[in-house]
């Protein structure tokens, strides 16, 4: 497939996807035992989103751009993947419990900031509200244990999810962050590295670091390649990996009706040879089987 043709097999999987697997525009109702599910059908929804606009970068020869994005698809994928792989409910219950913890390290924060004299009054009953969180959080199970002169100590548990920390819980996932994610970072956090893509040089006398035109316009042609084939693949690997899922583990919830069409789908992506250079045959072979569904 040429560039046009990747584009338009993506808004068809997007379409395809969101209206017949995801069901938008049609109601929920998530009973008690499958709240973990709410949440992976809203993040892949979202992920849906996030490819819809990558693509839109990427008609516009923006990859670089597009990469940014890109990489919260992988994030959405590798978080998809965290927690439905949860054995005992508590990679979903800590996933729950991130705004709690978010606000408390923002408090944190602001308390660093009066110590260093970076603000000059303090929040109305700002520890108050430290120790509420703290509170919280242990009453919930969030405890650990820390060394002090005094001996050990129980306090709240504050730390946060983080991407280098799911990457470390499992294979696949590390192979995420080690193939695509750390790379992409450089794009989001505008490493030196990425910046020359915009710079041209005004002579071969000097390099683009000395004399130069900014234009505005330029892609590195193979990054769009490699940036788009990387969506597409995200964006499938992700249909695929929740389908096997559902199928094994909430069978339940795909009605006789609708098994047709989304085994049909996964024949169309298995079909398309869109995968991550570093997956061997085996784990290709792993993926969803359509029969299972049939």
């Amino acid at each position: 497939m040429n560039k046009e043709e990747k584009i338009q097999y993506a808004n068809y999987l997007i379409e395809e996807i969101t209206t017949k697997f995801l069901q938008k525009d049609n109601p929920y109702i998530i009973t008690e035992g499958y709240e973990y599910l709410r949440e992976v059908i809203t993040l892949y929804a979202k992920q849906s989103n996030l490819f819809e606009s990558a693509l839109l970068l990427l008609e516009n020869n923006h990859s670089e751009e597009a990469y940014v994005l890109v990489r919260s698809m992988l994030n959405n994928t590798m978080l998809i993947h965290y927690l439905c792989n949860d054995e005992t409910g508590e990679r979903y219950k800590d996933y729950k419990i991130q705004p709690t913890k978010s606000e408390l390290s923002f408090l944190y924060d602001i308390k660093k900031a009066l110590k260093n004299g970076w603000m000059k009054e303090e929040p109305p009953e700002l520890d108050k509200k430290i120790k509420q969180y703290q509170e919280f959080l242990m009453s919930n199970g969030f405890v650990k244990t820390i060394k002090t002169k005094k001996g050990k100590k129980r306090v709240a548990d504050t730390k946060l999810m983080s991407i280098k920390g799911m990457a470390l819980t499992d294979e696949l996932l590390f192979g995420h962050y080690q193939g695509f994610y750390r790379e992409g970072s450089k794009y989001e956090h505008s490493d030196f590295s990425s910046l020359s893509i915009y710079r041209t040089p005004v002579s071969e006398e000097y390099p683009d670091t000395v004399a130069f035109i900014l234009d505005l316009s330029k892609t590195d042609p193979e990054l769009e390649e490699k940036v788009l084939n990387l969506a597409i693949t995200i964006y499938s690997l992700t249909y695929l990996n929740l389908l096997q899922h559902i199928t094994n583990k909430q069978s339940h919830l795909i009605t006789d009706e609708r098994k047709p069409d989304l085994a049909k789908l996964a024949l169309v992506i298995q079909s398309n040879d869109f995968h991550f250079p570093y997956e061997n045959e085996e784990s290709n072979s792993s993926t969803d089987n359509p029969d299972t569904i049939k």
